[in-house]
């Protein structure tokens, strides 16, 4: 598109990463979603399972999650849990 500015030259590619989630369901991201490298990828991993420790926890009394991203080629590029428990005393 003639006038249009992007932040990233023309010959640069931003890495699609699927990320598969799981609790007592697995969730398939057919998708993906593009990231600036492995950086932004661990902080989207975090704040996803927080929110659904957050948003499912409570619904479901799972208590941990985890979340695995793929790269473009089907290849594990990063793995991540969240757990939560709490002991009565």
């Amino acid at each position: 598109m003639v006038g249009t500015l992007s932040p990233w030259p023309a010959e640069h590619h931003m890495p699609r990463y699927f990320i598969v989630t799981s609790d007592h369901v697995t969730v398939r991201d057919d998708e993906g979603v593009q990231l600036s490298g492995r950086d932004a990828l661990r902080d989207t991993l975090r704040r996803l399972l927080t929110e659904i420790l957050r948003d499912e926890g409570y619904r479901t009394e799972v208590n941990e999650f985890t979340a695995q991203a793929y790269d473009e080629a089907g290849k594990l590029v990063m793995s991540a849990r969240a757990n939560f428990s709490a002991t009565d005393q």
